[in-house]
């Protein structure tokens, strides 16, 4: 019998602790994000998205700038999923690689800005708790996060263009269309 109890006990303090967890994340990482998204959606209108559009069209004849600040900037001011549609504006052979990009780019960039996915803020937030409990600074870790991801997001886009140049000239694909 004592071994029952045991466990209910042990599995009652993972719904506390949850419980606990969730309450500090309702009171410290939701209200903050919740203003960044209004702020953001405010800086979205003021630009207005034709003038959002023609940046987008400009950034799209450099590659590096497809692969590094056209998904920062998509999923900086329309979040997940809209930020994708950014790729209408480059060649065929980028979209892929730049889709590759703004899929690298979720995790490590919401160390820095927790409205850029917040579905996947749990990750960011478990590793944050986890440095913080060990008695280190998270901004330090935050930024370098986020300058790996932007690498990271350069590396995708330039290995998936050319896996997808590799494969549409095997296939008999206009690769300049």
């Amino acid at each position: 019998m004592e071994g029952i109890v045991s466990f209910v006990e042990a599995f009652q303090s993972i719904f506390i602790s949850s419980g606990e967890v969730f309450l500090d994340l309702l009171t410290g990482i939701v209200p903050q994000v919740l203003v960044l998204l209004m702020v953001f959606n405010a800086i979205s209108s003021l630009i207005g998205p034709v003038r959002l559009e023609k940046f987008s069209k400009f950034l799209a004849r450099y590659k590096v700038f497809s692969y590094t600040v056209l998904p920062f900037i998509g999923m900086f001011f329309l979040c997940n999923p809209m930020a994708f549609s950014l790729g209408k504006f480059l060649p065929q052979r980028q979209r892929a690689s730049y889709i590759d990009a703004v899929s690298a780019a979720n995790g490590p960039m919401l160390s820095l800005f927790p409205h850029w996915n917040p579905a996947e803020y749990f990750v960011w937030g478990g590793i944050a708790i986890g440095v913080e409990q060990l008695g280190l600074p998270i901004s330090g870790l935050a930024i370098r996060f986020f300058v790996v991801g932007w690498v990271l997001c350069l590396i995708h886009g330039f290995i998936t263009e050319w896996i997808w140049v590799f494969l549409a000239k095997r296939e008999g694909i206009d690769v300049n269309a």
